[in-house]
């Protein structure tokens, strides 16, 4: 990278919201990718419900918007990364939110 492409980068602001949620993504995918595993599932039904669970224990602090948040960009995450084995899923957009 040139030197001025890097000072240009760290000179523009921070434009992502929510760093907290970014920071946890790493340690909750991994804690709940298992959840949309078709071979996991019971009755071939994926197992997201528990996902929402696991986090709220998991990260009592947040909200269960930040929550669904969570689980849906893991389930994005999931369908980008495992295209052939996430047919029985939902579309992301379709994920009903989980209140515990």
């Amino acid at each position: 990278m040139s030197e001025g492409l890097e000072r240009t980068a760290a000179a523009e602001p921070e434009r992502r919201r929510q760093l907290d949620l970014r920071t946890a993504f790493d340690v909750a995918f991994v804690m709940i990718e298992p959840f949309f595993d078709p071979q996991q599932g019971w009755a071939g039904q994926s197992l997201e419900l528990l996902a929402y669970r696991v986090l709220r224990e998991n990260f009592p602090a947040l909200s269960s918007d930040e929550v669904h948040t969570l689980v849906v960009a893991a389930h994005r995450v999931y369908i980008e990364r495992h295209p052939e084995h996430s047919s029985h899923l939902p579309r992301p957009s379709e994920l009903r939110r989980v209140n515990f």
